[in-house]
């Protein structure tokens, strides 16, 4: 019994010991950085460990150049780790300790990478389980409008989070990855009187130390770093009655907007909008908006046009601000970028791509949704045709040999800001909608709603999402038209041949891909492509529509003897150009003026790219523009006027006669009904065709503008600016320069640094220059100003030595974001002789110009193709130009 009774006792003792067991086990060796170096994750982090929860405090004072923070951040490891590999950019990190079983250990903090990778060591071997860092920090506020950066605007600042993409790590130690999702409770301790702002509503106020205040917001549901908000100032705040439940959502939102001071009424446009928008994106998605609460803020500086900041959608306010001189193209951009931000609440926060690589499911979407959105709110204005616009954009760099695929691998935390490009935007929502049409709204939105059912709060990539829609709508096609056009580069071009006879009429499609004079481009990219061609055959007309997935497809056409007239982009809902026999481009161009608005957008993009491309004449060219003037839309004759704008651009010096050709059309034609190509129309009057009459009209006007004694609309900003400055001489530039800090507007500031290059002085192009490196102009649109002078024939070459004395000095005063295009600066010499300069002034490198070798081999392209189409337009019109 003795026995019994100590051998339990031991037992007992054993088992506690076993209790008390360390889960940090053997010690670990201090690691050499540079050795670490060699090994960090220069891209995605390694997955064995994934955050659940942050605990944040910050203390912000936008008043003063330095921030504090804590956070602590509980890790689910999923295996045995000496260390964990996350983010943070530029940190004073001054203790991190971690804890886990019961146990607190300090560790150690090291930046290994440029890109903000950090590890973060134990002192002992920890076992797979949770643990929790606690990271105490300062930093500085950036000063380029990256992370969390400040500003001053008429004499109060301001705090604002640049979190997307990778810029949360410049202010937050995590894991500053968009798959990685957590939930979050933040604490701002601001001074007294400011506004906070983060991604929740503030459930508590309290004292801090003396003149400053402790703000707790409610916890976040599960988000990606880069959607944090943390906005600090003086803001103008404006509320409105919540957005109320409705059949999706059963709960009541609260909307309010914040402006900086003096501004707030010039957000009530937006905020006007956002009820019907909401209950519109709620109703087609079959999804209810996810937050707690909205906040439009229109931020005082801004490097992009808007950031989605989950429930804190963050604009710069140029692009959301609407005044009394807002013109019409403007307040349509308004609508766009606002139901693009509000689209994201969905598209991206509330379903994640779990990397960088599959950025389309969330920005691509995002553009769709605009134009599906406002088509329901708005049937009748337009809308459609802007997103047709948007598709054609984007096939100008997708004809690029270069081009990158809508969706291809990031393996460099560098390169993340590349995939931010017209082909994820404009291509993506081209695509989106080129199937929304084949298969039917009644097909894929619903599926989209389901879509986002199954993944909310979590993360979906590519291949989820061609799965999950492919099931959800029933139509397995879907999924394979998507990966056609998603996984490769280039622009399909589809070749419609009429075979007639027998009394059978017949269309043979096949496609290749675009490529222009000058390119290296292969051919042979074979696409699955939904064709629909309109056609017509005396008084007969229709559609016919085919999956084209071979390299060519006869389809019959009923109801026709031989069509004449064939657009092979019916309504332009292809992401695809197209071309034809010379005698059916000749009868397009007969009928015109009565083309489907649409389909008359993409025959002139068409006829541009066959011309471009040597496959159309430079006679039937000069006839196809002629004939887009007549065309009674507005927004054709916008389309057809910016071509013409290019065909003098490559014909430079000598493109008088071809000016002559378009102003004679031009005659012929009655003003167009719509005020915003009516005010395009004056632009090109005065500035392409040099009208004496309508350029002394527009700078009279700009004078009285400046003079405060009379209004001009922002959608003629640009023109007039640049004609006043082109005739207005030293003083003319002294008064633009004056107004642009008086003003106290975002969009003529942005007008003038797009302008001021146009001034006719070296000495005021060499003091514009100066307005960038001492600090004259807002960082914001120095990047614009450098690009306008550039543009100058008469300054390029001095302006480009004096970039290129002191690049670092230059690239110092562009915001960070932007620092990666400063190759594309050069496009503008149209001249591949300047390539090896090019590469030379890149061959170093720095941490400040991350990411820029794509936008270098873009350019070096562009530069090839630009003097080879210029060559062979002066070529192909030369019996013209004579």
């Amino acid at each position: 019994m003795r026995f019994l009774t100590l051998a339990c006792l031991a037992g007992l003792i054993l088992l506690g010991a076993c209790a008390q067991r360390s889960v940090w086990t053997v010690p670990v060796q201090p690691v050499v950085n540079a050795d670490m170096a060699q090994v960090a994750p220069g891209g995605r982090l390694p997955g064995t460990a994934r955050p659940k929860a942050y605990r944040v405090a910050l203390d912000l004072d936008p008043r003063e150049t330095h921030f504090s923070g804590y956070v602590e951040i509980d890790i689910e490891l999923q295996a045995a780790a000496n260390g964990l590999w996350l983010h943070g950019d530029d940190l004073n990190v001054s203790r991190v300790t971690a804890r886990a079983g019961g146990e607190t250990v300090e560790a150690s903090w090291a930046e290994i990478l440029d890109t903000g990778v950090v590890w973060v060591g134990f002192p002992r071997r920890l076992e797979a389980r949770r643990v929790t860092l606690a990271i105490d920090y300062t930093a500085a506020f950036d000063t380029s409008l990256a992370g969390l950066f400040r500003v001053e605007s008429q004499g109060n600042w301001y705090a604002l989070a640049k979190s997307e993409s990778i810029q949360a790590r410049r202010f937050l130690p995590g894991f500053d990855e968009p798959g990685l999702k957590a939930t979050f409770e933040m604490t701002i301790t601001v001074p007294e009187g400011m506004h906070a702002i983060a991604n929740t509503p503030e459930v508590s106020r309290a004292p801090a130390q003396e003149g400053f205040e402790t703000i707790r917001f409610a916890p976040t549901r599960p988000l990606s770093t880069y959607l944090l908000s943390a906005a600090v100032g003086n803001f103008d705040k404006v509320e409105r009655a919540a957005l109320p439940p409705n059949d999706v959502r059963k709960f009541a939102v609260p909307l309010t907007g914040y402006t900086r001071a003096g501004k707030a009424d010039e957000l009530a446009f937006a905020l006007d909008l956002t009820p019907e928008m909401m209950r519109v994106f709620e109703e087609m998605l079959g999804q209810p908006y996810p937050y707690q609460k909205l906040d439009i803020i229109a931020a005082p500086q801004w490097p992009s046009g808007a950031t989605e900041l989950a429930a804190a959608i963050t604009y710069r306010e140029g692009r959301i601000l609407v005044g009394p001189n807002t013109g019409p193209a403007l307040i349509r951009g308004v609508k766009k970028i606002h139901a693009h931000e509000i689209a994201h609440m969905w598209f991206g926060n509330l379903v994640t791509p779990p990397w960088w690589d599959d950025l389309w499911l969330k920005e691509a979407f995002a553009v769709w949704s605009e134009t599906a959105v406002l088509e329901i709110m708005e049937p009748g204005n337009n809308h459609e045709l802007a997103a047709v616009i948007d598709g054609i954009r984007a096939m100008s760099l997708d004809s690029l040999k270069g081009a990158r695929a809508v969706a291809e691998p990031i393996d460099r935390n560098e390169d993340v800001r590349n995939a931010y490009d017209a082909i994820t935007y404009s291509k993506g929502q081209s695509v989106i909608r080129m199937i929304d049409t084949y298969f039917g709204p009644q097909v894929l939105r619903p599926a989209l709603g389901r879509y986002i059912a199954r993944y909310a709060d979590g993360e979906a990539d590519s291949a989820r999402f061609y799965e999950a829609i492919g099931k959800a709508s029933g139509e397995p096609n879907i999924g394979r038209v998507f990966q056609s056009f998603v996984t490769q580069p280039g622009v399909p071009v589809v070749t419609a041949r009429p075979v007639c006879g027998s009394g059978i009429a017949k269309i043979e499609f096949s496609q290749a891909r675009y490529r222009p004079i000058g390119s290296e481009i292969s051919p042979g990219a074979r696409w699955s492509i939904p064709v629909c061609a309109s056609w017509k055959d005396g008084a007969n007309s229709g559609e016919v529509c085919t999956l084209l997935s071979g390299p060519q497809r006869t389809v019959e056409v009923r109801g026709a003897i031989c069509p004449e007239v064939i657009v092979p982009n019916a309504k332009g809902a292809g992401y695809y150009r197209f071309d034809l026999p010379a005698e059916n481009w000749r009868a397009l161009m007969d009928n015109f003026a009565g083309l489907e608005p649409r389909e008359a957008l993409v025959s002139i993009d068409s006829a541009q790219a066959g011309f471009n491309a040597g496959t159309m004449g430079g006679e039937d060219y000069l006839r196809l523009l002629e004939a887009s003037l007549t065309h009674p839309h507005g927004t054709v004759l916008i389309t057809a006027l910016n071509a013409w704008d290019a065909l003098f651009l490559q014909l430079g010096a000598g493109a008088e006669p071809v000016r002559a050709r378009a102003a004679a059309a031009l005659a012929q034609r009655e003003g167009p009904p719509e005020l915003e190509a009516q005010l395009r129309l004056r632009g090109f009057r005065a500035g392409s065709l040099q009208e004496a009459e309508a350029r002394a009209a527009l700078v009279a006007e700009t004078d009285a503008f400046l003079a405060g004694q009379g209004d001009l609309s922002s959608d003629l900003y640009t023109y007039a600016l640049r004609a006043a400055l082109e005739d207005g001489g030293t003083a003319m530039f002294d008064r633009v320069v004056e107004a642009a800090a008086r003003l106290d507007d975002a969009v003529f500031l942005q007008a003038a640094a797009n302008t001021l290059g146009a001034t006719a002085s070296p000495d005021d192009a060499a003091r514009a220059l100066d307005l960038i490196y001492e600090d004259g102009i807002s960082q914001q649109v120095t990047f614009s100003l450098a690009d306008s002078l550039m543009k100058n024939p008469a300054h390029r070459d001095a302006t480009w030595a004096r970039l290129t004395a002191n690049f670092p000095g230059f690239t110092a005063k562009v915001p960070s974001q932007l620092r990666r295009n400063t190759p594309r600066l050069a496009r503008a010499f149209c001249d591949p002789a300047v390539i090896p300069d090019l590469e030379a002034l890149f061959a170093a490198g720095s941490r400040d110009l991350a990411g820029h070798e794509r936008a270098l081999e873009e350019t070096k392209e562009y530069l090839t193709l630009c003097a080879a189409q210029q060559d062979h337009a002066r070529q192909a019109l030369g019996s013209v130009l004579e």
